[in-house]
């Protein structure tokens, strides 16, 4: 039978074995289409979509045309396979500034959750150390929302050994300050209650810190009795800080200098003398000067007023607050009254000033309130001429009449309005706490030009 088959196939090979090539290659053709997927690539949040036959991560990453560094995160692994794997997602690896007390490095890293890149660094963690993100203290355990590179500080707790009359403990802690370790430990101080350091101390070494409580201070004064509290060591240190210090002819029992005694009573003589300056005053005149030497306009102070000053004296003497003696001394006269002289300043100064390119000489310069006014009212009353019959028109300014009369004619440069003649009477132009003046203009400059109300600066032009 073997022989009837070699027979038969012999003459047929030449076609069998090119058919069953084709045969295989058909096959891994199908099983390769059967092998394509859609696959979600997300780098750092941002989604897209490749259709691929890769069976590893980083097959689908190639075929994404994604890139990825050794420090990069890659879910699931990169040489893992993925049979029905819908998404691959990547983490970018971002540079950690390490920083501890002895050394300082940069780690490249996807990792978010600080505990972690500490354990890679060999790092352990105990439960008062201080993990800071760029500067602001973190849970080390929760996952970071940072997307950039940071600081990542590692602050190990210090210890702190704690000394009272009767005990001493040590406590760990991250925290920079003795207040803050203080708090951070639960330990509660009392406002009297004496340190060693304060609490702003800086910890940067293993400190020791003796706490001496307050204690209740009882201070007898002839039939008064007083408490405070105090962690002073002394007698004279308890008075000082519950506010009674001995003073002068004071006393105490035990002694200043002792130490406090365990019941914390102390008696107190209190002997004080006071010396008492009684003093009547008498009002001075003040008398008002023309002064050629001072600028025009200024105020110059040529004698100062003094009050006249009678003055009496008395001692008293106390002993336990209560009065033991009396005596008033001498009186006399201190001083005498002085008037006062101020000088107003006449003197005329020609100085220059530029203001916006425009440069003038000036003698006087005040602040003052500006309007503005044009011939024509809203009622339709109009005054088409000034009082000195210079028609209404940009240049000419209205001041009140006492004014009027003294500078009627007056050049000046007024900010924001530029030059003008005192030339008109505005007779509502009083009640501001600096002069008041309105500035002229015609009805179509008014409309066109006008400015505002305000306070502005008028120069007096020299001649």
């Amino acid at each position: 039978m073997l022989n009837s088959i070699k027979t038969y196939l012999t003459p047929k090979k030449k076609i069998f074995f090119p058919a069953a090539m084709a045969a295989i290659l058909i096959g891994m053709v199908l099983i390769w289409l059967g092998l394509q997927r859609t696959v979600t690539v997300v780098v750092d949040g941002n989604p897209q979509t490749v259709r691929t036959g890769a069976l590893t991560s980083a097959g689908v990453l190639r075929a994404a045309g994604v890139k990825v560094d050794a420090a990069d995160r890659v879910r699931p692994e990169r040489n893992r396979l993925i049979w029905n794997q819908a998404a691959v997602t990547v983490e970018s690896a971002r540079d950690v500034v390490l920083k501890t007390p002895d050394y300082e490095l940069v780690i490249p890293s996807a990792e978010r959750i600080p505990a972690n890149l500490l354990r890679a660094a060999e790092i352990v963690l105990f439960p008062q150390d201080q993990v800071r993100i760029n500067g602001a203290m973190v849970d080390p355990n929760r996952p970071l929302e940072i997307e950039d590179s940071f600081v990542l500080q590692y602050v190990p707790a210090i210890p702190v050994t704690l000394v009272t009359d009767d005990d001493s403990r040590v406590i760990y802690t991250g925290q920079p300050t003795v207040g803050a370790a203080f708090e951070a430990a639960g330990i509660a101080l009392g406002p009297l209650d004496w340190v060693s350091a304060s609490m702003e101390t800086a910890i940067t070494e293993p400190l020791t810190i003796t706490i001496r409580p307050a204690r209740v201070i009882t201070v007898q004064r002839g039939e008064e009795t007083m408490t405070g509290l105090s962690a002073a060591l002394t007698v004279g240190e308890a008075l000082q800080e519950i506010g009674m210090p001995l003073q002068n002819l004071d006393s105490s029992k035990p002694e200043e200098s002792a130490m406090v005694p365990d019941d914390g009573v102390i008696r107190v003589v209190r002997g004080l003398e006071e010396l008492t300056i009684l003093t009547d005053e008498t009002a001075y005149e003040t008398e008002t000067r023309e002064d050629p030497d001072t600028p025009l306009d200024q105020i110059t102070v040529i004698q100062p007023g003094q009050p006249g000053i009678f003055a009496s004296r008395q001692r008293v003497y106390y002993e336990d607050g209560e009065e033991v003696w009396r005596i008033s001394e001498d009186s006399w006269q201190a001083s005498v009254p002085q008037t006062a002289i101020v000088g107003m300043g006449t003197r005329v100064v020609i100085q220059t000033e530029t203001i916006g390119g425009t440069t003038f000489n000036y003698y006087r310069k005040l602040t003052v309130y500006t309007t503005m006014y044009k011939p024509c009212d809203y009622e339709g009353n109009c005054w088409y001429y000034t009082s000195n019959r210079s028609p209404v028109q940009k240049g000419v300014i209205a001041v009140y009449y006492d004014w009027y009369y003294a500078y009627e004619g007056q050049q000046v440069y007024v900010t924001d309005y530029g030059y003008g003649v005192i030339a008109d009477v505005c007779g509502g132009c009083v009640g501001m706490s600096v002069p008041w003046i309105d500035l002229g203009y015609s009805e179509d400059e008014y409309e066109a030009q006008h400015l505002g109300n305000g306070y502005r600066v008028m120069y007096f032009l020299a001649p």
